[in-house]
């Protein structure tokens, strides 16, 4: 009768402890600036602005024990910062014309050059029930770092 009580009290340790630590994922997109810029000039990106910006991508991670959403990174699945992913150039894109993820048109509007934010996209503002490759599953929610390196030019 002893050893069912611990394995019982192990259990709800277990248990308990999971469900204080872990995080769920979020329903809304999350950004959090983790890199004010240092440049005065008050430009900042907007809807059709060619944008340049390096980043680096992973799957949100549930079973961490972190409260912080931006924390809590799973396996890495791109990068243009680390050469293991073959692609070290920024990448280039119109802000706001649907060519990236919805989390990022809306998540990197208001940025300064040089700034860096975490976005924390819940998957109907990313691939929704699309796999994309053999990482990112069906419904994941993404946690990308983005650093805006210049605002090339405004299309008209």
């Amino acid at each position: 009768m002893n050893l069912i009580k611990i394995y019982l009290l192990i259990f709800f340790y277990y248990f308990i402890s999971f469900s204080i630590y872990a995080i769920e994922p979020p329903k809304n997109l999350i950004v959090q600036v983790i890199e004010e810029s240092k440049i005065q000039a008050n430009t900042q990106s907007k809807n059709l602005n060619l944008i340049s910006v390096k980043y680096s991508g992973w799957i949100f991670d549930s079973s961490i024990s972190t409260k912080n959403y931006c924390a809590a990174k799973g396996e890495m699945f791109d990068s243009n910062i680390l050469e293991k992913f073959n692609h070290t150039q920024p990448f280039q894109f119109v802000l706001g014309k649907g060519i990236v993820i919805k989390g990022w048109d809306l998540g990197l509007r208001g940025m300064r050059i040089e700034e860096k934010r975490c976005l924390v996209i819940p998957s109907h503002l990313a691939y929704g029930n699309r796999r994309i490759g053999n990482i990112i599953q069906p419904n994941s929610t993404l946690i990308f770092e983005v650093k805006l390196i210049d605002i090339l030019e405004v299309e008209k």
